[in-house]
C-alpha cells in the first residue's frame, strides 16, 4: 500500500464510519512508532510522523533520517489492525450512545439462548442480557421467542457495551401503559405513581388534565382492550388502576380497593393511617399474605393499618380507660382526650392537642422519643384555640403548684428529720459528758 492509497483508505474509513481522521492518524503514528523502534532497535531518540496530506511516513534517530522500507509489510499490519480497533471503537461509542438515550424505554428483540440463568437477546445491531433477577418469576423464555423489555442499564465494558434489560422493573408497566394508551403519550392522562411486586400484583395511580376525561376507564378501554393487551404481556400478573386524589384519606380509600372502606383517620405527622373495614372485607383489603395493603401503603406512602368496626371499637374502649386516668389525675383536659381519641392509631394516642409540659408524663407513658415529641408540640400550637389554651395553662399552673407544695413538705419533711437528728446527737453527746463526769469522780474517790 503506497502512500496516496493509505491517505485514501483513511479518508474513507473515517468518512462512511464518522471516526476523527487526527485521531486514526495519531494512533497509527503511536503503534508504528513501538514497531519501528523494535525492527531497528533504537538506543537514542527515535521519532516518527505521518505526512497529513501526502501519506509519507518519516522517522528520525537523534535528528538523522532512518530508513523505513524494509517497515512497508509491518505499516500494512500495523495500520490494518489500529484501524479495525479505531472501528470497534467507534462502533462501541456510537452504540453506547444511541441506547444510553434510550435507558427507560421498551424494546423487542429475539431471544437467542440462555447462559445458566441469564437470557442473551438480540436487539438488531447488538445483543443485550436479561439477568435472572430481572425476569418475571415463573416465566418461560424460548429461543427464537419475541420478547419485549426495559432498558434498564448501559455500560462500556472495553471494546463492547454491556445492555441490561428489566421485565421486573415499575417503570416497564409505566412504558407499556404509555405504548397502548395514547392519553398518557400526549399528556391528558398522567401516571402519578406505581408499585410492582413482579408476577404477581401491580398497582399504578392515574390522574387526568381534562375533567371530561376518565383516566381509569381510559386506560381500561373499550371492553378491557388496552388494559388486556398489557396484562398479556405480563402473563398472570394482576393490575389495579387507581384514580389518584390529593386528599390522603381518599387516596387510602382509592389505593385499597376491591376493598370497600368505612372511614380512614392518618395523622401526615407519622405518614401513618388506619383504615376500618366491615368484618367481611377485611381480607379483601388486607389481601393474600398482605400484598393488598403492603401495595398501597408503598403507593400512598402511608403506614396503613386496617382494622374491623369491631376491633377499632375494642381499642377505642381501651384507650378511653387510659386516658380517663389522665383527666382524672389533672394531667389533660376532657376536650383533649376526645381529641386524642379522635386521632387514636393502632392502640397508641396521639399526643395532639398538649402542651410541652402537659405531655410530659404521658409521653413517658407511651414512649414517644424526642422527634415525636416536637411534632406534636408543633401539632398542638395549631390545633388549641385561645380558650384551650387558657384551660392548659391553668391544668400547668395547677401541676406545677402541686409539685411546689409536694417539694415544700418534702423540704420541712427534712428539716424536722434534720432537728431531730441533730437533738439525738446532742442529747448522745450530753450523755457521754455526764459519764465521762462520773467515771472520774469515781477515780478520784478510789484514789482517796
Amino acid at each position: 500500500m503506497d502512500s496516496s492509497e493509505f491517505m485514501r483508505l483513511v479518508d474513507s474509513i473515517s468518512r462512511d464510519r464518522g471516526l476523527d481522521k487526527e485521531m486514526i492518524i495519531e494512533d497509527i503514528e503511536k503503534a508504528l512508532l513501538q514497531a519501528a523502534q523494535k525492527r531497528f532497535d533504537a538506543e537514542g531518540e527515535f521519532t516518527l510522523s505521518i505526512d497529513r496530506e501526502s501519506g509519507e511516513i518519516r522517522a528520525y534517530e537523534d535528528d538523522k533520517p532512518v530508513d523505513l522500507e524494509t517497515l512497508g509489510r509491518i505499516v500494512a499490519n500495523v495500520a490494518k489492525q489500529v484501524i479495525m480497533q479505531r472501528l470497534r471503537e467507534g462502533e462501541r461509542d456510537i452504540l453506547y450512545d444511541d441506547y444510553i438515550d434510550r435507558v427507560g424505554t421498551v424494546v423487542s428483540g429475539t431471544i437467542m439462548h440462555k447462559e445458566r440463568r441469564t437470557v442473551i437477546v438480540n436487539l438488531g445491531r447488538t445483543e443485550a442480557v436479561l439477568l435472572p433477577e430481572e425476569q418475571i418469576p415463573g416465566e418461560v423464555y424460548r429461543p427464537g421467542a419475541t420478547i419485549r423489555a426495559l432498558i434498564h442499564k448501559v455500560d462500556k465494558r472495553g471494546q463492547r457495551i454491556r445492555i441490561v434489560l428489566s421485565r421486573t422493573h415499575k417503570d416497564f408497566v409505566k412504558q407499556l401503559f404509555t405504548l397502548e394508551v395514547p392519553e398518557i403519550a400526549d399528556g391528558v392522562i398522567e401516571i402519578k405513581d406505581c408499585v410492582r411486586e413482579a408476577g404477581r400484583r401491580t398497582k399504578i395511580a392515574v390522574d387526568t388534565l381534562d375533567p371530561r376525561v376518565d383516566p381509569v376507564g381510559t386506560c381500561v378501554g373499550m371492553r378491557g382492550s388496552r388494559i388486556t393487551k398489557i396484562m398479556d404481556e405480563l402473563g398472570s400478573e394482576r393490575i389495579d388502576i387507581i384514580p389518584w386524589a390529593e386528599d390522603p384519606a381518599q387516596f387510602i380509600i382509592n389505593s385499597l380497593k376491591p376493598a370497600s372502606v368505612l372511614r380512614v383517620s392518618y395523622d401526615p405527622f407519622r405518614d401513618r393511617a388506619l383504615v376500618t373495614v366491615s368484618q367481611d372485607q377485611l381480607p379483601l383489603a388486607i389481601g393474600k399474605a398482605g400484598q393488598n395493603v403492603r401495595l398501597s401503603a408503598r403507593l400512598t406512602r402511608f403506614r396503613i393499618d386496617v382494622a374491623s368496626e369491631d376491633q377499632i371499637q375494642e381499642t377505642r374502649t381501651n384507650a378511653y380507660n387510659e386516658l380517663q386516668t389522665l383527666v382524672d389525675e389533672g394531667l389533660i383536659a376532657d376536650f383533649q382526650r376526645e381529641i386524642l381519641l379522635d386521632n387514636h392509631i393502632n392502640g397508641l394516642p396521639i399526643l395532639a392537642a398538649q402542651t410541652a409540659d402537659s405531655v410530659l408524663e404521658t409521653v413517658e407513658e407511651y414512649q414517644a422519643n424526642e422527634d415525636e415529641v416536637q411534632k406534636l408540640i408543633d401539632r398542638a400550637s395549631a390545633l388549641l384555640t385561645e380558650e384551650q389554651r387558657e384551660e392548659c395553662d391553668e391544668l400547668i399552673a395547677a401541676r406545677e403548684k402541686r409539685e411546689e407544695l409536694a417539694q415544700m413538705e418534702d423540704a420541712e419533711s427534712a428539716a424536722e428529720e434534720d432537728a431531730l437528728l441533730a437533738a439525738a446527737e446532742a442529747g448522745l453527746a450530753e450523755l457521754e459528758r455526764l459519764n465521762a463526769e462520773a467515771e472520774a469522780k469515781s477515780s478520784e474517790g478510789e484514789n482517796e
